[in-house]
């Protein structure tokens, strides 16, 4: 069964990581865009900082894992649907229909207030975050935050109808939201830099929450789901669901939070600073949101209907093969990164008004940050497995207390400047992650050996990645081609050069340490490879 499960996990975590590549792709223009017709200045750091209340206010509201909170009462009670001994329809809804009415209607009236709060105070709390900003900063922030703000009824809407459709195992809509929200972003900043307002972005955003965030999970919901106004906020199922998500309402986690803290502290440093900064989160998120992310939503789901079912071995064995997958994968894609940071950053942004002063100042906070990837995309698996559970108390109390010991530290590390920042972020994911990992191990009964066995084979693979790349780049740059003086050309032959044998060393090498979450396909490779006994 563990086996069936984990082959329909990969299956699933490649239609979310192809997803998830096509939105980083998507978001990738975004950014290009963005930067192309802005540069990295003041203008576009209030662009990213007019994003920081409507994030606290989805946070607030748990929106972004609204869909997980639902998620484990809506199982078990298709579980019961599927055995047959669920309760009888009650007023024309199933029992899993009356739930999600109840818990849709209160949340959304929440949100609506929410948004209709943060409209009228938005100046004095985007005043007293951003101390950095002068008057027309503010003013100019606090225009954007308001056209936003109302995307947060839409992404809260549609991620409560996505618990319904994950407790069914589809996933069909989840892969489609990133896709049109970044769309619409794109479309919009299109039209506004025509005029050189970069308000257009705001716009995009606003329209692409709309159908990507609540039209596409409703109408993949059609004919599933039945809702209708049921206003109980006192009903035993909404008390219920409260408690689940009450931990990611009050509490705090860096994985969110480090974002908000790069825009605060950033504020105050060199013009530009918290653009760089964006620009290098962006590049080191691609492969969380590939692996992290992916095999967390994939695995989750699957963890929840185990946990409904009883199974506690497989939803061990599941957890343990995915984790060591995830972060397998993650330290040799990290060891990319940090090797070749600066024509990386190259490529992808130094166009228009992003020059080279800004490619190296973004690419001083993305070694920082690469540095920690194995540790975010492994606390987003962990973190996904346990809420897959109905166990949120843990893990945000856990991410709560690291958050808050890490303040001091994000303050302080201001004086290295963004790369300080990128330093703190991942040292504070890393103290996360391994609390999550040691509360799996209590709680969940992680197989902790097999995942270190796991590591030791990636980590063979990382250090042959990272040392054969970088050996190769420095014989690239010694090497007298009249061509490498161009700074494009030169970035371009050691991003494809440096990726060949990269690539080259995860296929091979992987594949003869037997790395967790190589495809299968390479173990007929690996059985030639391997000396035959009795040669």
């Amino acid at each position: 069964m563990a086996d069936d499960l984990t082959l329909r996990i990969r299956a699933i975590t490649l239609l979310l990581a192809i997803s998830s590549l096509l939105s980083r792709v998507l978001g990738y223009g975004r950014d290009w865009l963005i930067n192309y017709e802005f540069g990295a200045t003041g203008a576009t750091d209030v662009y990213q900082a007019s994003f920081t209340l409507p994030d606290m206010i989805n946070y607030l509201l748990a929106g972004g894992a609204l869909s997980v909170s639902l998620l484990p009462r809506l199982s078990a009670l298709y579980a019961a649907e599927r055995a047959g001994t669920g309760e009888a329809d009650r007023d024309g809804l199933s029992h899993a229909d009356r739930v999600f009415s109840i818990v849709f209607t209160a949340m959304l009236a929440v949100a609506l207030l929410c948004v209709v709060v943060g409209e009228l105070l938005a100046e004095p709390i985007l005043r007293a975050w951003f101390d950095g900003f002068n008057d027309a900063q503010i003013a100019q922030t606090v225009h954007l935050t308001r056209i936003v703000l109302p995307a947060q009824l839409f992404f809260l809407s549609g991620g409560l109808i996505q618990a319904s459709l994950l407790a069914r195992q589809s996933f069909r809509a989840m892969a489609l939201t990133p896709l049109l929200y970044n769309f619409g972003i794109i479309a919009g900043g299109l039209i506004g830099a025509r005029t050189g307002n970069i308000s257009g972005f705001s716009w995009g955003a606003l329209v692409g929450a709309l159908l990507g965030g609540l039209l596409a999970p409703a109408w993949s919901a059609r004919g599933r789901l039945k809702w209708r106004p049921i206003w109980r906020p006192t009903d035993p199922e909404m008390r219920a669901f409260l408690w689940t998500a009450l931990p990611l309402m009050v509490g705090v986690s860096l994985t969110t939070v480090d974002e908000w803290l790069g825009r605060k502290f950033g504020s105050s440093l060199t013009p530009g600073s918290i653009s760089w900064l964006n620009a290098a989160r962006k590049v080191m998120l691609v492969p969380i949101g590939l692996l992290g992310q992916a095999a967390g939503q994939a695995t989750g789901t699957f963890i929840a209907r185990l946990h409904a079912e009883g199974a506690r071995a497989e939803l061990a064995q599941v957890l343990g093969k995915s984790l060591a997958a995830v972060l397998g994968l993650s330290l040799v894609l990290s060891v990319f990164l940090v090797v070749l940071p600066v024509p990386i950053v190259g490529i992808l942004f130094e166009y228009g008004k992003f020059g080279e002063r800004d490619t190296l100042a973004a690419a001083s906070a993305l070694v920082p940050l690469a540095v920690g990837i194995a540790a975010w995309g492994g606390q987003a698996l962990l973190a996904r497995a346990f809420y897959a559970t109905g166990d949120t108390w843990r893990p945000m109390i856990a991410s709560t207390v690291v958050t808050l010991l890490m303040l001091p530290v994000y303050s302080a590390s201001t004086r290295w400047g963004i790369a300080g920042l990128g330093a703190s972020a991942t040292l504070g994911m890393s103290a996360q992650a391994l609390v999550l990992l040691v509360l799996a191990r209590v709680r969940l009964g992680l197989d902790v050996p097999t995942l270190l066995n796991g590591l030791g084979r990636a980590l063979v693979v990382t250090l042959t990645a990272g040392v054969g790349v970088a050996l190769v780049d420095r014989a690239l740059l010694a090497a007298p081609w009249a061509f490498l003086a161009q700074p494009r050309a030169r970035h371009w032959a050691e991003t494809l050069v440096g990726g060949a044998v990269w690539l080259a060393v995860l296929l091979v090498v992987g594949a003869l340490v037997d790395m967790p979450g190589l495809p299968r396909r390479l173990q007929p490779i690996v059985a030639r490879l391997r000396p035959r006994k009795g040669r």
